[in-house]
């Protein structure tokens, strides 16, 4: 028998042991503790959950005084974030690949922003702004167990702020470097026995200044925004909807034979819908919809020699074409889950998810592609006595191209006491190839040839890169063993973990025209500790703090071409944050971060930065303004993440005004 049969065969046990175990019948309240959702889908005190598990909350949202959603998770410990362009950023935990932002879930509200035609999370064409967020719970490990494929190497729940909590009005500008103009008002009311929140916002930036050689880049964003959320209760039913829409347009920098700009203008929408039934003080039942789409346009002239698009005939050197890369996709989910306290001792929760994703290009695929995923997941949280606990859960899913796959998770935690306890964690997770990994129909359609004296006006790029109907679903296997304490009396948490993955057929190489081969053929080792600690000894101090050390080893075992730098650069060795914030009794608010990463990024550079934030609250009435200055400054020469990335100035800042009614 294999080392994976056995861990299957210990878990089922497992099960079965605490499923026969008696115990008493009444409800485990946790809310005295701190309590979080996402890493099983239980509402548990973190002292307790299968998982190392962060939070980003709105007093540190608020403090740190940045203006991007990504940049958050430079607080999280072993998080890696980089921008690639100015609107283009990539957040992994523990790093790996610095592409895509492809080995990471990211849900808003429960509803599932990662884009399977691609294999991506585009961070830039999320409708929300960062002043919707309520909380950010961050997974750190795999989480395939409760949230299928491709929560591979950790799950980010952001979730945005109840209209119930928010002021009625509320509008915020910032304006700074790189022409930073950002424009946000929110309404929140009560509507037919409930409450809705609407935001509106502009965002616009120039992104990096000039690239290695000391050329000016083109890679800004502008884009407007519209979400809402209404929240609701008929007799024993909790109704939420949410509703969005996003459209922008990015600048890129010109190749060697565009001739006209290769912009990129996107239209994103979504509708989230989620029904929960209190069927007995101890059974839920919920049931989501979700529905997302996006719709890409990018269209652009290039000047070639006739030949390279077929066009033997035609005699000009060079002729002008318009190419496209325009893409439509489409996403829709629905998940039930059921919730169930059967004593103080022992709690379930288990669900179906069905999942249909479409996506259609000429270019990439060369027509329309569907794809659907099915997916049963259980969780099972058991507490024996007063010192120990163990969560068994796992996932078992089918997708048409790939097949049958389970991911399971077992975790056993001795309690110290109810504030303090050891953990150890074993966990397997999956990343399943996208469409364009695993069906690429890639070649480009040249239209409106000209001059064209022969008369042929259309002909396409004789280059063509096909996908893998082969490729296999990338693995992981995580080992962890860790300490969580909430020391009350201090206002402190610690959190401290060691690790240890394996990362097995990893797709890795680049994902171009040029060198398009999607194949099995990386592995990687990754090993570490990391730790946190979040300070308040009063409602005046917020302290939090973050390290990580990783050490990691890219190999093949393939006779393909592997480029090791590929999986190792965007992962690095040391890593580290610190956010302070003092607010005086005059509402005078002084806020410091120092982030800290090295070696990360193709050429091994370092980031290190230092942001302060001041700010000052003026309050009249029922109404408070809050003006504020952000300077954002850079201890090194180096780039961010690529070579190209390059801001003129270290000191880059920002001025805020901020009203509540």
């Amino acid at each position: 028998m294999n080392q994976h049969s056995l861990v299957r065969v210990f878990i089922a046990c497992a099960i079965a042991i605490s499923l026969a175990i008696p115990v008493q019948a009444s409800i485990w309240n946790t809310d005295e503790l701190p309590v979080v959702l996402t890493p099983a889908k239980l509402k548990q005190n973190r002292s307790e959950v299968p998982a190392s598990v962060s939070v980003i909350d709105r007093e540190m949202i608020n403090a740190s005084g940045l203006k991007e959603i990504p940049e958050l998770f430079r607080l999280i410990p072993g998080t890696s974030v980089g921008a690639r362009d100015g609107w283009n950023y990539v957040v992994s935990y523990h790093g790996t690949n610095y592409r895509d932002s492809r080995r990471m879930q990211v849900l808003i509200d429960g509803r599932s922003v990662y884009q399977s035609g691609l294999a991506t999370v585009d961070w830039n064409d999320i409708p929300i702004t960062i002043q919707d967020i309520e909380r950010i719970e961050i997974v750190r490990g795999p989480s395939s167990a409760s949230y299928g494929a491709n929560a591979f190497l950790g799950v980010i729940n952001i979730i945005t702020r109840h209209p119930s909590d928010i002021n009625k009005f509320e509008g915020n500008v910032l304006s700074g470097t790189e022409n930073t103009e950002n424009y946000r008002v929110s309404y929140a009311d009560d509507f037919l026995n409930g409450s809705y929140r609407i935001t509106l916002a502009s965002i616009h930036d120039d992104g990096f200044d000039i690239n290695r050689s000391g050329d000016e880049r083109l890679d800004s964003k502008s884009s407007q925004l519209f979400n809402s959320r209404y929240e609701t209760h008929i007799s024993n039913y909790a109704i939420s909807i949410g509703l969005g829409y996003k459209s922008g347009e990015i600048t890129d920098d010109y190749s060697d034979i565009d001739v006209s700009p290769p912009n990129t203008e996107t239209d994103d929408y979504y509708f989230s819908s989620k029904i929960e039934k209190e069927i007995s003080e101890t059974h839920q039942l919920a049931m989501k919809y979700n529905f997302s789409a996006q719709k890409q346009i990018h269209r652009w002239t290039v000047a070639i020699p006739p030949s390279f698009a077929g066009l033997n005939n035609n005699p000009s050197p060079l002729v002008l074409v318009d190419a496209n890369e325009d893409l439509r996709a489409t996403r829709q989910d629905i998940d039930i889950q059921d919730t169930y306290i059967w004593n103080e001792n022992l709690r379930s929760v288990a669900g179906v998810h069905l999942k249909k994703s479409r996506v259609s290009s000429e270019t990439y695929y060369g027509t329309t592609l569907s794809s659907n995923n099915y997916q049963i997941y259980f969780n099972i949280e058991k507490k024996f006595a007063d010192k120990f606990s163990i969560n068994t859960g796992g996932s078992y899913e089918y997708e048409q191209r790939i097949g049958k796959t389970f991911s399971p998770r077992i975790s056993s935690h001795y309690h110290i006491n109810k504030n303090h306890s050891l953990r150890a964690i074993y966990s397997e997770a999956i990343r399943t190839p996208d469409l364009l990994e695993s069906s690429a129909n890639w070649t480009y359609t040249g239209r409106n040839v000209r001059p064209a004296p022969d008369g042929q006006t259309t002909g396409k790029l004789i280059q063509s890169a096909l996908g893998n109907p082969d490729v296999k679903p990338e693995r992981i296997e995580s080992r962890e063993i860790g300490y969580y304490g909430n020391f009350t009396q201090y206002h402190l948490q610690w959190d401290v973990k060691i690790f240890y993955d394996q990362l097995d057929r990893l797709i890795s190489n680049a994902i171009s025209l040029e060198r398009f081969n999607p194949i099995n053929n990386g592995n990687l080792k990754l090993s570490g500790i990391e730790t946190e600690i979040d300070y308040r000894p009063n409602h005046k101090w917020l302290i939090h703090a973050s390290y990580a050390y990783i050490k990691n080893k890219a190999y093949s075992n393939s006779s393909q071409p592997f480029t090791k730098s590929t999986e190792e650069s965007f992962t690095p060795k040391n890593s580290a944050s610190a956010l302070i914030s003092y607010r005086t009794n005059g509402n005078i608010q002084f806020s410091l971060a120092q982030y800290y990463a090295r070696s990360i990024g193709t050429s091994q550079n370092k980031f290190s930065r230092s942001d302060i934030k001041v700010s000052k609250t003026i309050k009249c009435q029922s109404s408070e303004i809050e003006l504020s200055y952000i300077g954002q400054y850079r201890h090194d020469d180096d780039s961010e993440l690529l070579s190209d990335n390059i801001y003129r100035d270290k000191l880059r800042q920002f001025i805020g005004i901020n009203f509540k009614y």
